[in-house]
């Protein structure tokens, strides 16, 4: 899981979310993980809707700006079936795994039917 603090720019997203496995990462208001408080999540999804929408321009715009504050959260203990119905119900790609109001992990649909689906083997 990948943190970024509210007040860095969208380029600085765009640097993080280029980097193997980062689907999505937390932005937080604070100036580390453990003391922030979590503003949301944003995506690279979320970076394309921005400049489809504000132009290049938005890349030096402040991450906070862009940040899904709404973002989807399921109980940690939740079964796999489960989560993956909350990819539907919420039409979204991105859930935050919670224990209490602590963030365990941000998980992606594709994380979700990767792990719901077995591996069939060698064809």
């Amino acid at each position: 899981m990948r943190y970024l603090r509210m007040d860095r720019s969208v380029r600085d997203a765009v640097s993080l979310l280029a980097q193997p496995d980062v689907d999505a990462i937390v932005v937080i208001d604070g100036g580390r993980p453990e003391d922030g408080s979590i503003v949301g999540i944003v995506t690279e999804r979320d970076i394309f809707r921005a400049m489809a929408t504000g132009g290049l321009e938005i890349l030096d715009g402040l991450v906070w700006m862009i940040t899904k504050t709404d973002f989807v959260s399921v109980d940690v203990t939740m079964p796999r079936a489960e989560r993956l119905a909350q990819f539907c119900t919420h039409r979204t790609d991105q859930i935050a795994i919670m224990d209490g109001f602590a963030l365990k992990s941000v998980q992606s649909i594709w994380d979700c039917v990767a792990a719901a689906c077995p591996d069939p083997g060698p064809a």
